[in-house]
């Protein structure tokens, strides 16, 4: 009996003896076709499912148009057309087999059509016509606003005594126009210019009714060119009187750019024209010997020969139009509130005060900036008037006239106007020194008439 091999220990066992206990375990390779499966079958479903979708969708549809679509147009059939553009499309209509009921709808089609470019005729012709109907509506509003006053505008002539061997009429130096600003029960007082009466013999004035009557100066101011004229009322007839209207003078010093005024008279050069704009300047001056009234400058185009007045939107005179040496086109005008002591002195027939001096007002605001007295700047004096045998000079500022405060040329022609001539006043003057500051000075002179 063979004899056993002998077991041998775990100590003794040689590692080359079990070499394949080295082999590593490996990450199982990934299975392409598996997934390219797996996305495929997505990929069919989806497909599935979309038409699916697709095709219940349409035939909701079809159901939907039929039932709802078709009720929802024959609703809107009659209701009105809204705002449409001039420059759209014309809408299609889809063809009609020709029986009656097509016959009516296209002739429906047609009215309707032709409904629709009768309104766009209509609004292209509104929309053209507004401009003028605004244009229209304002000149209208301006006529209604110088109705009243136009009765009270006359035409002043100045004729000669002697006649025309032609025709035996007067000789005419020229005409005027003039405004109806008094009735004193016993006379009608006229405001004008004084220009192309000046020679004249005879004033005959010519009313808005064509009745005339021979007038009587009262007095002129050959500083500004107004004169008042006085027809008396004995020569007028109870019927012409009741159509001449007498016009109101405003006494307002609120005058400002852009305010709305009425020029009737002659602004065109024609009488009886009546226009319309804007007061577009008040800082003009219009200045001559011991007075300065402000110019209001419009936007009006006139002419050389323009005259006659200026209204404010309540018929008041505001202003009397003047012709000045630079822009004879535009329409300008004085102040009628300035002009009012004028005219009162020249309706009572008056002397004008004469001093001699002209000057420009200092206002308050100048006066604080420029550090010297509010008062009268004196521009300059007159060759031998009561101001310059007096002693006044260039450049000295009066701030008083005989004991009374002198703020600027308005309080001076008021002041003046009311001193006696032939007396003695006092002239109280500011004049700057040597070393920059201003000596109060007193000057007696001789109060004239111009």
């Amino acid at each position: 009996m063979a004899e056993k091999e002998p077991h041998r220990k775990e100590s003794e066992q040689k590692p080359e003896n079990y070499l394949f206990m080295k082999e590593t375990i490996k990450r199982k390779p990934l299975d392409v076709r598996f997934y390219l499966k797996r996305v495929l079958a997505v990929t069919v479903c989806g497909v599935l499912f979309g038409c699916s979708a697709a095709g219940a969708f349409t035939l909701v549809y079809s159901i939907a148009s039929d039932k709802f679509i078709e009720k929802e147009d024959i609703s809107l059939s009659g209701a009105k057309p809204g705002p449409v553009s001039i420059g759209a499309t014309e809408p299609v209509t889809p063809a009609a087999e020709p029986t009656s009921a097509g016959e009516d709808q296209n002739s429906a089609a047609e009215e309707t059509e032709t409904e629709f470019n009768d309104l766009q005729e209509q609004e292209t012709v509104s929309v053209t016509a507004a401009p003028m109907e605004i244009y229209e509506s304002v000149y209208q509003d301006a006529l209604r606003i110088a109705e009243k006053p136009m009765k009270a505008m006359v035409r002043v002539s100045g004729l000669s005594d002697d006649s025309d061997l032609l025709d035996d009429s007067f000789l005419t130096y020229g005409d005027e126009e003039g405004v109806v600003f008094l009735n004193n029960e016993t006379d009608l007082y006229i405001l004008t210019n004084y220009k192309k009466l000046e020679d004249a013999e005879i004033i005959r004035v010519t009313f808005c009714n064509g009745a005339a009557a021979d007038g009587v100066l009262c007095k002129s101011d050959p500083r500004t060119g107004m004169a008042v004229v006085r027809v008396p009322m004995t020569l007028l007839t109870k019927e012409n009187l009741d159509e001449i209207y007498v016009a109101s003078l405003s006494d307002s010093y609120s005058l400002n750019n852009e305010k709305p005024v009425v020029a009737i008279g002659s602004p065109s050069g024609d009488f009886g024209s009546v226009i319309y704009g804007l007061i577009t300047s008040v800082s003009g001056k219009i200045t001559a010997a011991d007075c300065e009234y402000s110019l209001l400058g419009t936007n009006i185009m006139g002419s050389t020969g323009s005259s006659g007045v200026l209204l404010n939107m309540e018929g008041e005179v505001v202003g009397i139009i003047v012709r000045t040496q630079s822009d004879e086109n535009i329409l300008k005008a004085v102040s009628i509130a300035q002009l009012r002591p004028l005219i009162e002195s020249l309706s009572n027939g008056e002397p004008l005060r004469y001093l001699g001096i002209r000057g420009s007002s200092i206002s308050s605001a100048q006066a604080v900036n420029m550090e010297i007295p509010q008062g009268i700047y004196v521009n300059s004096v007159e060759t031998d008037s009561p101001a310059m045998v007096a002693g006044v000079q260039s450049g000295d500022i009066i701030t008083g006239l005989n004991e009374k405060e002198i703020t600027d040329m308005q309080s001076y022609m008021t002041e003046l106007q009311k001193l006696t001539v032939g007396t003695r006043a006092k002239i109280t003057v500011c004049r700057r020194g040597a070393d920059g500051k201003f000596a109060e000075i007193g000057y007696d002179l001789t109060i004239e008439e111009k």
